[in-house]
């Protein structure tokens, strides 16, 4: 860079995303023809549906190649409020939602439209590797809630003057883990009498596996919407990550402020994603997310099988999503980090796995199972050789 030149203090002043390094790195590898295996991938593995293709085509000759209203497309909002009122047993309308350009749009623009400098945000920990970053980004602190015995009586102790929201990811990215019903209660208990918002990520909730529903905070208190910004996604939900488009709902102040955010950002998401989405979320909701989670099942069961023939790891057990989070403090060769294990891996082994560190917690890997069977069993094969050394 030219003298006297530099980057802002505010880039400066976060991480760059961990996942998104080391994937971009295990491609390069691949690219030269190494044999990866990457649980590091944050996506599905499978090509979108045929039919939403083909509705994001059709809208294309159609004309639908223009710029929408900067909050989406009407007729997607009504139908994105209509699968969330049905799904969550609580009303929206389409002037609650604004759609954006992937749910971490929808997230930055809900952190920069409630904090003000200093602001605290109270995370739990393993977190998704952005939430963090992204409120440091708009001036705010974030405060990290290590893992519990007592989760309700931690956040009560860490509740201040200057806490100014609450961020629930569940099921979890990375862990795959789901808050309890009777956990979200002590949560919204302890939050009710001060001016706090609830941001809810319920990116993978459709992606569950466990017997006990996944409930959201809102079915338990529905007078808690005023105070609550949904996020959801169409990237997991429906495989449709490279479409990039998710959305927020919220009290239409919030929408209106992060509307007027997003008009001076990047104004409207993708036309065209928004025309195969609406369909996604309408129609083909039921059936296109219910194959995914059929899908997902059997690859957690057989990551579960395969780490179980795998001396010294422990885990944390996934209820949801496609990641399991593995404990290798009593695996990895003495003196080496886990990070350092992790790094190891992938060039030694050309396996991909995100070190815990990114999430909050250094002991730990997770490994994605949004890959083909086959894979799995190959890169358990692999993990299980190398740590017989």
């Amino acid at each position: 860079m030219i003298e006297g030149f530099k980057v802002s203090s505010l880039v400066s002043s976060f991480e760059e995303s961990a996942t998104l390094a080391l994937a971009a790195k295990a491609k390069k590898l691949l690219s030269e023809g190494k044999p990866i295996i990457n649980f590091g991938v944050g996506e599905p593995d499978f090509v979108t549906d045929q039919r939403l293709i083909d509705r994001g085509a059709l809208a294309a000759s159609k004309g639908a190649t223009k710029y929408t209203p900067v909050s989406g497309n009407p007729s997607l909002r009504k139908a994105i409020a209509e699968r969330i009122s049905s799904d969550y047993g609580v009303s929206y309308s389409a002037e609650q939602v604004i759609v954006s350009a992937g749910g971490k749009q929808a997230i930055y623009h809900f952190l920069q439209s409630v904090l003000e400098p200093g602001d605290e945000v109270i995370i739990f920990s393993p977190y998704w590797v952005s939430f963090p970053e992204m409120v440091k980004l708009v001036g705010g602190k974030p405060v990290i809630l290590k893992s519990s015995a007592d989760p309700v009586g931690a956040l009560t102790k860490a509740i201040t003057s200057k806490t100014k929201a609450l961020i629930l990811n569940s099921p979890s990215n990375p862990s795959g883990q789901m808050w309890k019903k009777a956990e979200l209660e002590g949560f919204l208990k302890a939050i009710e009498s001060r001016p706090i918002w609830l941001m809810s990520d319920d990116t993978y909730y459709t992606l569950t596996y466990q017997d006990e529903p996944w409930v959201s905070p809102l079915f338990l208190r529905p007078d808690f919407r005023d105070r609550t910004c949904v996020i959801g996604s169409s990237s997991k939900t429906y495989a449709m990550t490279g479409w990039r488009l998710g959305w927020a709902l919220g009290p239409e102040t919030l929408i209106q402020a992060m509307t007027k955010l997003q008009s001076q950002v990047t104004s409207s998401a993708c036309s065209l994603a928004q025309a195969a989405v609406e369909l996604a979320v309408g129609e083909l909701h039921q059936e296109i997310s219910s194959q995914l989670r059929e899908k997902f099942r059997k690859r957690r069961d057989r990551m579960i099988a395969g780490l179980s023939k795998i001396k010294g790891l422990k885990w944390l057990e996934p209820a949801g999503a496609f990641y399991i989070f593995v404990d290798f403090s009593g695996a990895v060769p003495q003196g080496m980090t886990v990070t350092q294990f992790a790094n190891e891996l992938l060039e030694k082994v050309h396996i991909c796995a995100i070190p815990g560190e990114a999430f909050g917690e250094p002991s730990f890997l997770r490994f994605s199972y949004a890959l083909s069977e086959a894979e799995i069993d190959d890169g358990l094969g692999r993990l299980e050789r190398t740590l017989k050394g």
